[in-house]
């Protein structure tokens, strides 16, 4: 029995021995949160800015994204943009009485006019519209009328952000009947196909509206009276025009 304990002591000593041998080859230990403690916040599950000493985010949280800047401000349309409607220039109303003296003999004569015209911007700057004319002219002998339309395009020229170049040409058609009084004559008629240009530079004072003017050019291309060819007249001058303008964007 004597004997067997020096043994027994040595495989005690020996197993002790290898199992220091065997911590020595580990890494060295870690810290652990204890059992039932959240994990770390990390990445997306930091806690939110201003959250106290110590607070955990609930599992799957993530920090809201960064506000998005806000959109740009559209940029004001201005004048001739796409959709918009233009009531302009022609938009006149004239009136005169006219008298003359002749040879011991007199005639007067009154004269009315209205030219409403309308334009519409189909395309970025680009306008289509019409002219209406409307003319009444009655004198000692008789009443004279006077009815056309204009077809016409245009095209706006921005300038700056208050003024702007807006050539406009067409081809009218104008109607003219004669009425008679007091001579037994028959009352007779004729028309015009005209062509015409306009040339003015607009200034824009105030939103939607509009005031300015430039050179234009009339010139018939036919002339008929009572189904026969007649003077053909060519006008060239200066005019003025004001209007205003709604729709668009």
């Amino acid at each position: 029995m004597k004997t067997l304990r020096p043994a027994l002591a040595l495989v005690v000593w020996a197993a002790l021995a290898g199992s220091a041998l065997a911590q020595d080859d580990y890494p060295p230990s870690q810290d652990y949160p204890p059992p039932g403690a959240p994990p770390p916040a990390q990445g997306p599950e930091a806690p939110p800015p201003g959250a106290p000493p110590g607070y955990a985010p609930p599992p799957g949280y993530a920090p809201p994204p960064e506000a998005a800047p806000p959109p740009a401000a559209a940029a004001s349309g201005g004048f001739g943009v796409v959709g918009q409607m233009t009531i302009s220039d022609d938009l006149q109303l004239v009136a005169a009485r006219h008298s003359e003296s002749l040879g011991g003999q007199s005639m007067s004569k009154t004269t009315v006019s209205l030219n409403p015209a309308v334009d519409y911007f189909v395309a970025q700057n680009f306008s289509v519209g019409g002219q209406l004319l409307i003319g009444f002219e009655s004198n000692d002998a008789g009443d004279i009328t006077t009815i056309g339309l204009t077809p016409r395009a245009g095209y706006n020229v921005p300038l700056s952000p208050v003024a702007s170049l807006w050539p406009r040409a067409g081809i009218g058609y104008f109607h003219t009947s004669n009425s008679y009084s007091g001579t037994g004559i028959m009352g007779t008629s004729g028309y015009r196909v005209t062509l015409s240009a306009f040339v003015p530079v607009l200034f824009q004072p105030a939103p939607h509206f509009f005031i300015g003017g430039g050179p234009f050019l009339s010139t018939d291309l036919v002339s008929k009276f009572q189904q026969m060819d007649y003077t053909k007249v060519t006008d060239f001058g200066l005019q003025s025009t004001i209007g205003g303008y709604f729709g668009g964007p």
